[in-house]
């Protein structure tokens, strides 16, 4: 779900739809979709609706897509907050897009954002992901999402 070859750290990057495609594109080589087009007009119809933004300067975007073939989490830390969303003045500088595959999207979906969410709340975390100065230090907390979600999993016999 996750891999090191989805975390980007310092992008120059300025806008959301450049974020969300070249995650989106990314993720497409790793072959967890099938079509980036169809992938990003889900995440940002929903953008549409209602912001990812959550606060602490991170946005979760995500869609429900049928070019979604692995649950994946992608991560990017800007170099400069940008403005997520020109409806309001919150800037992010972290960024997880998820995609779960549409016959997992209602359990695992809620699972994945909640445990993103739970590890946010903790301002070390938060505070190491923006200091990490390598894609191996941020992966490695970033599987410590993931293998909260599949212990989770396991103990619900899942």
């Amino acid at each position: 779900m996750i891999e090191k070859e989805l975390i980007f750290l310092d992008d120059e990057l300025t806008s959301r739809d450049e974020i969300v495609r070249k995650m989106s594109e990314n993720v497409r080589k790793l072959g967890m979709i099938t079509d980036v087009n169809a992938y990003m007009e889900a995440v940002l119809k929903r953008e549409e609706k209602i912001p990812t933004t959550v606060g602490l300067n991170v946005s979760i975007p995500h869609g429900k897509s049928e070019a979604v073939q692995h649950p994946f989490v992608t991560f990017m830390r800007t170099k400069n907050p940008i403005v997520w969303d020109e409806r309001s003045d919150e800037k992010v500088k972290l960024i997880f897009m998820i995609g779960v595959p549409i016959e997992q999207k209602d359990k695992l979906h809620i699972k994945i954002l909640a445990q993103i969410s739970k590890n946010l709340i903790d301002e070390t975390f938060r505070n190491r992901l923006l200091e990490a100065s390598s894609t191996e230090e941020v992966y490695r907390l970033l599987k410590q999402i993931e293998d909260h979600i599949y212990a989770e999993g396991k103990e619900n016999g899942e």
